[in-house]
């Protein structure tokens, strides 16, 4: 679907479970509206105007809408190919906005200046970019100016004018360099960047990278009382079906949920049954077990009717966030942490640097408000060659 390559038959299929369970995925909704515009172009909506953020982001299925809404709608389109990062997540492409770019369909405008980077993060995103083009890198890259705002990130850019390359002998679970030198560096935080970035609704650290060195890190910031420990509320699969059919006694969805957690043979054996006899799945399910599940539905409804689940779990005491540099988009703190940053995890390997892997870096850089730190750790070359040879 997202390619729009879809066979019809597997088409038919997902869409057809998707009707008898009345649930959607992400996907499958876009690709129902684009089928009945694609089909019938009165369904078009019209607006004043059609705001598309993050295009570089956006699938062939996505873009497809994209172009239908501009047959009746002003369209302005917003989005960076030096940040794109999901082309292995969801089938996106930087080509999208690459090819809307070259076509003169659209009239370009720059918007040069960060608001958001001190000087020395600007600075080390263009040279990047220069070192990766003469590298034979980032072939078709849209060029485009990135500049330093110095009204607003003057402060900030004297206070911290370079980036810190850190760089520790080792990193393992019993010699966590890593973790340590982001505790130091929390604690040093003053009490006004904690108390701005909260204004801001922004943590006020940003630790990205890969696993394990992020697993690795949030354990010693556990350890350590920097965050806490995840909240174990999150509904299991059994609680969440039996959530959904005390609200819907027949659910195919609810039904299948159950099936799904119970045993396998049985499962497939009332699917089949139910779907031979075009039935739902309630009408399969023996009397004595459904009315069993049903009375456990509605007890567990009553214990649970105080608690809501869809509360965001607790953050961190400083607000510290931990996350992967996909997981990173969109998002900004003032000190960021990029973990793991050599041979072997990024880039995977030096003499032969990926373009996403690019990307991904300058993502992490471009998280920075104030300060921005990288770690590597010496032992990790020796690990990625160890690696390599394996593969051979």
């Amino acid at each position: 679907m997202r390619t729009l390559d879809c066979k019809d038959e597997h088409r038919d299929f997902c869409l057809g479970r998707g009707n008898y369970y009345d649930a959607i995925d992400f996907d499958d909704s876009v690709y129902r509206a684009l089928t009945k515009m694609t089909a019938d172009k009165t369904l078009i909506p019209n607006y004043e105007l059609v705001l598309i953020d993050e295009f570089q982001d956006f699938n062939r299925m996505e873009t497809s809408i994209v172009d239908l809404l501009s047959e009746k709608n002003p369209v302005v389109i917003a989005g960076d190919d030096d940040q794109a990062l999901y082309s292995q997540l969801r089938s996106a492409s930087w080509d999208h906005i690459r090819e809307r770019y070259e076509s003169g369909h659209y009239e370009v405008f720059e918007l040069p200046f960060c608001m958001r980077c001190p000087e020395a993060i600007v600075g080390a995103v263009n040279d990047v970019i220069k070192k990766a083009q003469d590298g034979k890198n980032l072939n078709g890259r849209i060029p485009k100016p990135y500049r330093y705002f110095e009204p607003i990130k003057g402060v900030d850019s004297a206070r911290y004018p370079k980036i810190d390359l850190v760089e520790t002998t080792v990193q393992r679970n019993n010699a966590n360099y890593f973790g340590r030198y982001i505790e130091k560096c929390i604690k040093e935080i003053s009490v006004e960047d904690v108390k701005s970035a909260a204004e801001n609704n922004e943590p006020v650290a940003l630790v990205i990278g890969s696993n394990p060195y992020r697993r690795s890190v949030e354990e010693h910031l556990i350890k350590v009382g920097l965050i806490k420990q995840a909240s174990e509320d999150e509904l299991s699969e059994r609680q969440k079906a039996l959530q959904i059919l005390n609200q819907d006694p027949g659910s195919n969805l609810g039904w299948r949920i159950i099936l799904a957690v119970g045993n396998q043979d049985n499962a497939r054996a009332k699917i089949r049954d139910a779907d031979q006899k075009h039935c739902n799945l309630v009408d399969v399910i023996p009397s004595e077990q459904r009315e069993a599940v049903l009375a456990e539905a509605k007890t567990w409804a009553a214990a649970h009717k105080e608690v809501d689940f869809g509360e965001e779990r607790q953050q961190p005491v400083q607000n510290i966030a931990i996350t992967s540099y996909e997981g990173s988009k969109g998002r900004s703190a003032q000190y960021v942490f990029l973990i793991g940053v050599h041979s072997g995890e990024i880039p995977r390997r030096a003499d032969n640097i990926e373009d996403i892997e690019i990307c991904r870096f300058l993502v992490g850089l471009t998280r920075t408000k104030k300060k921005c730190s990288i770690l590597r750790a010496g032992n990790a070359r020796a690990c990625a060659r160890a690696r390599e040879l394996v593969s051979i």
